[in-house]
């Protein structure tokens, strides 16, 4: 995530709320994507925790309803005061949120530094409530986040968790990775992903032998997740198929899970039927080219003997299967044999009617499982070979899709 937040300016409000301790942490996990961070509390906040700690962590003067300076001009632009925290600003997140403060956002009241900041920014908002279940169930809060809704502000919503009045029900601070999932979108949405629906698969298939057991295959699911978070990040309608989720996921994700290639063959083509307009769809899952006829029940070994002969049948091609006019199809190919590989991954490019293929090939140094990945990208009009952490692989294959699009208006 360094990557996604580093040198951003990130303007954090905070009303009052007993959840005020929780940004604390958020602010020390963007400290260390390399994030910049500057804090406003009001007065209410104050009370739940001290500026003093929100300065230690965020490293920056905590701006209050005591301490904003005007000394001179240039502190308009540079000082600790709301214009020039406002101006600094790349987004701004106002977390948590209480009622009070939502209901005041949407009246355009400003009687207090925190909503003066707010009122003075032209950059983009986020709002996270937290509050009572039946203050946020109220008629007046709902009212209120629908204006604010409608003036562009995106709400991240709030959870149901055990709140501080003794309750089970909504009205949780969202998690803090759904906070910074967001935030990352915000600052990242891109023209040509909003909006736009993308298809994914992940891991590997399993086909059962028996009610117990499988085969399947060293696929970790971590690029297929990685492709997930960055394609959301820059503002995409994210369906993620697969049979592993090894990493958190945003909740805006669709996350569906398949086992055998005869699932992931049925829930990519759902999707695809749903899409809104012509979608990308991303083969990463490892599938079987066979499966063994599975048994009604559990092998005994007793009965089997010494050996056990499995017979297979060829499974269906996915990525063979989706018309090229349904979808832009992005296919992965992974290979051990260095030499042929790239006359491989040619083939599928063109027998398979891919747009692009993504070639992984698996040495010591490339393994499955890894954090990091080398992939050779290859189209019909060029070739690229990208290195890095497997979000930041992932960026790169989203940006070669752009360039393909391109090509193709």
């Amino acid at each position: 995530m360094q990557h996604i937040f580093h040198n951003k300016n990130i303007l954090i409000l905070i009303s009052g709320s007993i959840a005020a301790y929780k940004m604390l942490d958020c602010i020390s996990q963007l400290k260390k994507y390399n994030a910049h961070i500057k804090v406003v509390m009001s007065q209410e906040a104050c009370k739940f925790v001290s500026p003093l700690s929100f300065e230690a962590m965020s490293g920056n003067l905590v701006l209050t309803e005591h301490n904003q300076s005007w000394i001179t001009q240039s502190n308009a632009t540079n000082g600790a005061n709301h214009i020039a925290y406002a101006r600094w600003a790349d987004i701004v997140l106002i977390a948590p949120a209480s009622a009070n403060s939502i209901a005041k956002i949407a009246c355009g009241i400003a009687d207090n530094v925190l909503l003066t900041t707010l009122l003075a920014t032209r950059a983009k908002k986020l709002i996270a409530p937290a509050m009572n279940t039946a203050m946020l169930e109220s008629p007046q809060t709902q009212a209120n986040l629908a204006q604010l809704k409608n003036l562009g502000f995106e709400c991240i919503e709030s959870r149901s968790s055990l709140l501080a009045c003794g309750e089970m029900g909504d009205g949780a601070l969202a998690e803090i990775d759904e906070i910074i999932f967001r935030l990352a979108r915000g600052l990242h949405t891109h023209s040509f992903w909003q909006d736009r629906d993308v298809i994914i698969s992940g891991g590997g298939s399993k086909e059962s032998i028996d009610e117990v057991r499988f085969i399947s295959n060293h696929s970790s699911g971590k690029q297929a997740s990685a492709l997930a978070i960055a394609l959301y990040t820059l503002g995409a309608k994210v369906s993620f198929v697969s049979s592993v989720f090894p990493i958190a996921l945003p909740k805006q994700i669709a996350q569906i899970t398949a086992q055998s290639v005869a699932d992931f063959h049925t829930e990519i083509h759902k999707l695809i039927k749903k899409a809104e307009s012509k979608p990308f769809v991303f083969m990463a899952a490892a599938l079987a080219d066979y499966a063994p006829k599975p048994q009604k029940s559990k092998l005994k070994k007793e009965q089997v003997g010494d050996t056990l002969t499995l017979q297979c049948f060829q499974t269906q091609d996915v990525l063979s299967s989706i018309p090229p006019e349904s979808a832009y199809k992005i296919g992965f190919k992974a290979e051990m044999d260095r030499a042929n590989a790239p006359h491989y991954a040619k083939t599928m490019l063109d027998s398979k009617q891919c747009d692009m293929v993504c070639l992984n090939v698996i040495t010591k140094q490339n393994p499955f499982g890894a954090d990091s990945n080398t992939i050779n990208i290859l189209t019909h009009d060029f070739t690229q070979s990208v290195s890095g952490s497997k979000l930041e692989v992932a960026f790169s294959i989203a940006k070669a899709c752009e360039s393909l699009k391109n090509l193709k208006a």
